[in-house]
């Protein structure tokens, strides 16, 4: 049995995920989930639950067996310690050390292993990638205005415009947002490279999105109606479209790698 630990937002927990499948897919081990919201971080939910994945979640007589405490405080302590010092107290436990950078190491995984971290390379799952796109595909079909939003995504020349602003600017967080160039670069980019190109903007800030971006692109639509429980629909509609431009979220990342489009364009940060 591999046990992963699911924590920040939905781009976050697909990467774990897609580690901890590739880990147990290998292993032919039983795949279980656990969701623990970290402390000091922007408060999320599990959200996995939205699409067609093949995984149960943990129960407490799972973790009991791993010798999981359940305190988050203890949990987060002893988490620190060893993602910074590699001291780890549980034998059971696999944790990502700090910095993040791809570690050939960490696919050698045993099983009955409990990993936790962050996983954000695509080369710990490459292997598995087709099972991941049908994995990642909703569970429920969309709703009439998503419905029109995708057909017109896919008969245009569709773009995506993903940007993260949100916890970027009101947080102390590690990444700062990419800024109003970033964009207009890519936005002219595209402009030189379609004939012609069609802007769908999805954004955490839509506000600042219209202020921003409508004056600069002639054919443009701001997906502004999903909230935060249906935020996935805005993923899954980023990744119909046939051209990605992608901010530094894992969010957006997800969006242009589940595009299957095998000419499609992207720029990133």
């Amino acid at each position: 049995m591999i046990i992963v630990n699911l924590t920040g937002g939905l781009g976050n927990q697909m990467f774990q995920y897609a580690f901890g499948k590739a880990i147990a897919t290998k292993l032919k081990a039983d795949l279980k989930l656990h969701f623990t919201d970290a402390l000091f971080n922007t408060k999320r939910l599990y959200a996995l639950d939205v699409f067609n994945i093949s995984a149960s979640i943990a129960t407490p007589e799972d973790l009991k067996k791993f010798n999981i405490i359940q305190n988050c405080v203890i949990n987060r302590v002893q988490y620190l310690v060893a993602e910074r010092l590699g001291v780890q107290f549980n034998k059971h436990i696999i944790t990502q050390r700090y910095p993040y950078v791809f570690d050939n190491k960490y696919l050698s995984i045993k099983d009955n292993s409990y990993i936790q971290g962050f996983w954000q390379d695509t080369r710990y799952f490459n292997e598995i990638e087709q099972i991941l796109k049908k994995e990642f595909t909703p569970k429920k079909r969309f709703d009439e205005v998503n419905q029109k939003i995708l057909k017109q995504i896919q008969e245009s020349e569709s773009v995506s415009i993903h940007v993260r602003r949100g916890d970027l600017i009101t947080n102390n967080t590690n990444s700062q947002f990419v800024g109003l160039h970033y964009y207009i670069n890519s936005i002219n980019k595209f402009k030189k490279l379609l004939r012609n190109p069609f802007f769908f903007v999805f954004s955490d800030d839509i506000t600042w999105c219209k202020a921003n971006l409508a004056l600069l692109i002639d054919k443009i639509k701001f997906i502004d109606h999903n909230n935060e429980s249906n935020s996935y629909i805005d993923l899954i509609l980023m990744s119909n479209c046939k051209h990605n431009i992608v901010a530094n979220s894992t969010f957006s990342l997800w969006g242009a790698w589940l595009n299957k489009k095998k000419n499609k364009i992207v720029i990133k940060p």
